[in-house]
Formats: structure tokens, sequence, C-alpha cells
């Protein structure tokens, strides 16, 4: 425990002597005080802080209270802070003072310090003119643009930026003053009317503005202004559509001191100046592009022009002119030269589109109609739609798949044309059709092939040139059993291969098929006999009226009536044999039953009890 004590005593007497030499953290460089001018303007550095007395490991930072145009920052190149004012500050008149309070703490030792930066703003001094007043002559005639007339001299104590400015008496004047005191002339003076004026010159160092001083300027040899001779004061008119250069009027000028002139001119609406123009060396008003009246409003339908004369000093003389721009007849137009349509043939009347011409007229009053002298074609005269003066078939021979019409489009007086050409499409409007509903033909089973058993030709509406008019055939034989019979193109019916397997006596049926080539068809029904015997080898077609034993509907019935007949002979027969030999003793026992039935079915209807649906099948 001793020992730990010596310890403890020797480590506080160490640090005891380390840091008795040591010095605090302190600001050198203030405090202290600065006069900062009234007029400043650019960011300014006003003092850079100086530290001594950081502790060893620490970092020293410092910071300033806020003080409204001042702020702190390190100085660029170095490591220190400094206080800095800002640039284009507020506020800072004389007689104005501001304490900006600097700490500066090191860390981690946690030592501060601060001390005080008195700023007090001192006075401007005003700049000084040194040669205005002043009196200066100027010749007209020899003083052009960009002249320098005279340049003011001004100093100021403090060396700030100074500015000039000038105002002019009579106001206008053709002078300006630039940054270095240079005052030139913004026109020539050649021809001004006016004998001088009095500059106000002023002189401005940012804070203070000094002025005015008066330089008064002479000008001489004064110019006199030129006159037009010819002013109009009636309206004039221009119609619309005239040729571009046409001249509307013609002004004429002079001038006493001689020299060139120049003419201007000024349009209200100022659209007119799209319209007329004004030839500077002659005087001549006249149309500068073409001129549609419909497109122009109301007020632009009415031009005033002022006209000005100039000679080579500026000086001017005007006049005005009232332009009437009047509406002409403007023919309607198509805006193509060829239209196109397809359709399909089709009836009288039918629609065949509308090719929207869209023909505009100018005249925005106008109506415009459209016609047509084709033939062919009808013409709706206000929607300008197509349809078809009568039935136009292409199944007529002669007939083309195109129509070329002249169209006319017409305000009543003035007229356009265009061409339209009509596409007609060739349709299948037509459906094959055989020439009745059923053929029979009789062939014997041992006609040879290739054998024509009769034509089952069909007809068709469409011509026989196109793909629509041209008949193709076809047999269903599914009920043959086999591809025996053939149709040619021509629609004749024929033996396509050997028949013996047909039976003699027999009657098939098979459906023909006509279809053109856009797939319309038609169907008739083809029966062929085939006879019993084969002595007959003729085909036999419907050129003749049929037997009734040719129609195989007749020898079905015929059949089933024979074997009905023949069934009750043999009953009759069958009856005669089996019964004939007893016929009386039958009829004595017959009558004797009958008579006992009557009997017992009148006791029973007496009864109530009796039943007519009982049988009186046994005898009693």
């Amino acid at each position: 425990m001793f020992k730990q004590g010596i310890c403890f005593v020797f480590i506080i007497f160490f640090f005891a002597v380390y840091y008795s030499d040591a010095q605090p953290l302190a600001i050198t460089s203030l405090p202290t005080a600065y006069d900062l001018p009234e007029d400043t303007i650019a960011e300014t550095l006003i003092h850079t802080v100086v530290y001594s007395g950081v502790t060893a490991g620490d970092t020293v930072t410092c910071s300033m209270n806020t003080v409204a145009n001042f702020f702190m920052k390190i100085v660029s190149g170095s490591t220190n802070y400094g206080v800095y004012v800002n640039a284009n500050p507020t506020g800072l008149t004389y007689p104005n003072s501001f304490d900006v309070t600097v700490t500066c703490t090191g860390a981690p030792s946690g030592s501060t310090v601060s001390q005080i930066l008195q700023v007090h703003i001192t006075k401007n001094t005003p700049p000084t003119i040194n040669n205005v007043p002043a009196s200066i002559s100027v010749d007209s005639t020899t003083t052009g643009s960009g002249v320098t007339i005279f340049t003011i001299s001004a100093s100021d104590t403090e060396g700030d930026q100074l500015y000039f400015e000038i105002i002019c008496d009579p106001t206008g004047c053709p002078f300006e003053v630039f940054a270095s005191g240079a005052i030139l002339t913004t026109a020539s003076l050649e021809g001004t009317t006016v004998g001088g004026y009095d500059i106000n010159v002023y002189v401005n160092d940012s804070r203070t503005k000094v002025g005015p001083k008066v330089l008064s300027v002479t000008i001489t040899n004064v110019n006199s202004a030129p006159t037009i001779t010819n002013k109009l004061t009636t309206p004039v008119s221009v119609s619309e559509n005239v040729a571009v250069g046409t001249t509307v009027r013609q002004y004429t000028a002079t001038d006493v001191n001689g020299g060139t002139l120049t003419y201007s001119a000024t349009y209200n609406p100022t659209s007119g100046g799209t319209y007329f123009s004004i030839v500077s060396t002659s005087g001549v008003v006249q149309t500068a592009s073409s001129i549609n009246y419909e497109t122009l409003t109301v007020a632009e339908r009415t031009v005033l022009i002022t006209v000005t004369v100039r000679d080579t000093g500026a000086l001017s003389d005007t006049t005005t002119l009232t332009v009437s721009i009047i509406d002409q007849n403007e023919a309607p137009a198509f805006p193509k030269t060829t239209y196109t349509l397809v359709t399909d043939e089709a009836g009288a009347g039918a629609s065949i589109g509308n090719p929207n011409f869209q023909a505009t007229d100018p005249d925005a009053s106008s109506t415009i109609t459209y016609s047509t002298t084709c033939t062919e074609v009808t013409i709706d005269s206000s929607t300008g739609a197509a349809s078809f003066t009568s039935a136009y078939d292409m199944d007529v021979a002669g007939t083309t798949g195109s129509i070329t019409c002249p169209i006319t489009v017409s305000d009543g007086a003035l007229t356009d044309t265009a061409t339209l050409t009509v596409t007609v499409n060739n349709i299948n409007d037509n459906t094959p059709t055989f020439g009745q509903a059923s053929y029979t033909f009789t062939t014997a089973n041992t006609a040879a092939v290739g054998t024509t058993l009769g034509s089952v030709a069909a007809t068709d509406g469409d011509l026989s040139t196109s793909s629509f008019g041209t008949i193709t055939y076809e047999l269903n034989q599914l009920t043959l059993g086999g591809d025996y019979f053939g149709i040619t193109t021509t629609g004749n019916l024929y033996v396509k291969a050997a028949i013996t397997s047909l039976s003699l006596g027999a009657t098939y049926t098979m459906t023909a098929t006509a279809r053109d080539g856009g797939l319309l068809s038609d169907t008739a029904d083809i029966t062929i006999i085939i006879p019993s015997t084969t002595t007959t080898t003729a085909a036999t077609t419907t050129d003749r009226s049929k037997t009734f034993f040719e129609d195989p509907r007749n020898i079905a019935w015929f059949t089933a009536a024979m074997v009905v007949l023949a069934l009750t002979i043999g009953l009759i027969l069958y009856m005669c044999i089996r019964y004939g030999f007893h016929f009386k003793k039958y009829q004595k026992t017959y009558r004797s039953r009958r008579v006992d039935q009557d009997r017992e079915r009148l006791g029973e209807f007496v009864e109530g009890k009796w039943k007519p649906w009982k049988v009186w099948d046994k005898p009693r």
C-alpha cells in the first residue's frame, strides 16, 4: 500500500512538472479594429485569425457569431481562418460599426478562446468631374455615326470604379456615353433639324452620384426636310389576283438641300405589307404578292399605307394612301387531275362510290356543282358520288372493264375539269343451270366404253371466255358402286368404264353437278335403265316421251301390285279346295249357330249384360 502511494505521488509530480511551462490557447491577432469603406462591393478578407498555445495533439477550429454581411472561412493558400465581408453587402452605411466575435477551440483537449474584431464603416468620398461644364460645336454635315464628340474626365480618391450617365435636353439626342467617359454619336447628324443639346453629365462610384454638370453641344449646318408633292386624300382600288408588281400609286418629292431621297412605307393592318410594297428609290407603291380576297379578314380588305420620304440627313415627310381590295369571281379547281374508282358490275342506279373530288372555289359565296358527259356513269351534282346510269353487265359481249369519264366542276360561270376512271370487275353473278331437273337414259350393259348416252349440258349467263362462265361437271355414282359414267366438258353423258356388271332389268340413279369457275353450282338427277334384254343398245334420251315401263317408279308399284294380286288368287283357290265339298253341311251348321247367337245377344241386351265386343266364334 505504501508503494502504491509513492507511485501515485510520483505521477502527479511528473504531470505538474511537464505542464508547468505549457501556454494556454490564445488568439494573438485579436482584439483589433478594421475600417471598411461603405462603398465596398467585392468579397473582401478583412482579418486573418492567428492563434498560439495549441496543446499537443489538438486540432483547432475557429468560428464567428452571426453578423449580417460577414462570414468566416479558411484563407486560400493557408491553414488560417479569415473573416470576410460578402460581395454586394447591404446596410454597410456610414457611421455603422459591427462586433465580430471569433471563437477558436482545440480538440480533443477542449480548450477554447474568444476575441472581438470591431468593424467600422468609413464614409465614401464622392468622385469629381474635372472637365465639365463645357461647350462644344459639331458640324452636322461631317459628323457621322460612332464619332466621339467629347470625353468626360473624372477622378475618385479611393480609386473606386466610376460609371458615367448622360441625359439630353431635348430628349432623344443622338449621343451615348461609354465606360471610358467618351461621348459618341449614335447616328449621323446629317439632316438633323435640332440645332443643339444640353447634355447633363453624371458620374457614380457605386456609392455616391455626382452631377449634373452641363455639356452644351451646338450643331451647325442643320438640314431641311424633303416634301411630298402629290399627296392623295381619296382611296384607290385594287382587284384581287392582279399581277405582282402592278403599280398602285407613284409618289414624288423635292428637297431644297438636294441629295438622295429614300421612300419607305408602313401598313395598317401590318399584314398589308405582305401584299404591297414601295420602291425605295422611285416612290412607286405596287403589289408585292398575289392577293386572294377570300383569305383576307374584313379588316385586311382595306389597307392604310403610310408613305415616308427621307433625305440623307434622316429628315422626312409623310402621307397616307387608302387601298381597297376588290373581290373578283374565281374559277373552282380540282386538287388532282385524275381520280379512280373500282367497283363490280351492277344494275342501273347502283352506287359506284364517291371519288372525293374535293374541288374548292376561292369565292366563299359560290356554290359548285359536278357533272359529266359520260353516258355510262351518273355523277351527283352536289356530292360527286358516282352510280351506273344503266345496268353494266360484263357478260355482255363487247363490254369493257374500264370507263373513262370527263368530270366538270362549275360555279355557274367558271369551270375546271378532271378525269374519272372507273374499273369494273366481272363478278360471278350467274349460276350454271341444267336444262331440266332430271334425266333418264336407257342402255344395255354391253354398251361400249365411250358410248354417248345423251346430253345433260348446263348453261351459265357468264361469258364463256371468263372463268365464271366455264362449266365443269361431276357425277356422284356412290349408289352404283363404281365410276361407270362420265360427263364431257360439253355436257355429254358417256360410258366411262365397262358396265357389264350392272344388272339386267335394273335402274340406277346418280346425281350430276354443274359448277362454274366461281364455285356456283346446280344439280340434276340422272336415271340409268338397264333393260332385261340386250337387243337394244341405242340410248334413249328425254327427246321423246317415256313409256309406262320406262319410268322406274311405275315398275316398282306395278310389281308390288302384281304380287298382291297373285297372293289373293292363291288364297281363293285354297279356300275352294279346302272347304268346297262340305259347303251345304257348313251352311246348315252356320245358320243354326247364327240363330243361337242372336238369341243370346237379345237376352243380354234386355238384361243389360250385352257386350258388343264379344266374339261368337264357337258353336254352342
